[in-house]
């Protein structure tokens, strides 16, 4: 008896099908939890190491030109995730790629870097991608804003002793001076904690300079923005930096 061509075309649908799904379970068992997680992550998550440096030249908004040289060093050891030695001390190099001074027809100021290459011992140099994760300004120095001692009285009262012949038997001693107490100072205003950017994009201040912001970017070419309005930015040399720094092209 003849098998009708239906009967075959279906046996020939369902051998197909059979091939398709034993197909996919394979690529299914290749994507592997562990496999998919290697797979979403961005090759900058993958390579980049978190380095503490800071500038050994300053920058100014007022003066700073693009293509200016801009200079940094690791102060603390560290290694990339390739295996690379960065002793304390390796400098970090690169230029100002945009710049923009305040001004009367424009209030806001405008900086941005990027730090391209490492110098290794021996005068090797390697190119590296530099992300900033926070910039905080040296501290500002508060003697100048200490007021001036009360001891300025004492010297006063030592210099009219001098001349107490006639006034001491009309007028009761002097009181000898209190010791002088401490200083009260407020505490540490929140202006001199700069912020961690979470990603690009994101805007945090920077340490010890209010109303400058850190702007992050995924620019392969800079390492990060700062703006600021209706002041000039002003980085001086000693400025700590924190940024994700990776071996680059």
């Amino acid at each position: 008896m003849k098998i009708p061509f239906v009967l075959v075309s279906l046996a020939v649908l369902s051998i197909a099908l059979q091939g398709q799904e034993h197909g996919s379970a394979t690529v299914r068992e290749a994507g592997s939890p562990s496999a998919q997680s290697d797979a979403n992550r961005t090759p900058s998550s993958v390579r980049a190491s978190s380095i503490s440096a800071e500038l050994t030249k300053g920058i100014d908004t007022k003066r700073a030109k693009v293509g200016d040289e801009v200079e940094a060093r690791v102060t603390s050891s560290a290694k990339l995730t390739d295996g690379t030695e960065l002793p304390r001390g390796t400098k970090l190099i690169g230029k100002v790629t945009d710049v923009h001074a305040s001004s009367k027809q424009n209030k806001n100021a405008h900086l941005a870097f990027n730090l391209d290459h490492a110098v290794l011992k021996g005068g090797e140099q390697l190119p590296v991608h530099a992300a900033l994760t926070s910039v905080t300004a040296p501290a500002p120095s508060t003697s100048a804003n200490l007021p001036m001692s009360t001891g300025g009285a004492a010297a006063g009262g030592s210099t009219a002793s001098g001349n107490t012949s006639g006034s001491a038997a009309g007028s009761a001693p002097a009181p000898a001076p209190a010791a002088s107490s401490p200083i009260v100072t407020s505490s540490e205003p929140a202006s001199t904690q700069g912020g961690m950017l979470r990603g690009p994009q994101d805007h945090v201040p920077v340490g010890n300079l209010p109303g400058v912001m850190l702007t992050g970017t995924s620019d392969a070419n800079s390492a990060g923005s700062l703006d600021a309005m209706g002041q000039n930015i002003s980085l001086e040399s000693g400025t700590k930096l924190t940024l994700n720094l990776s071996a680059g092209a």
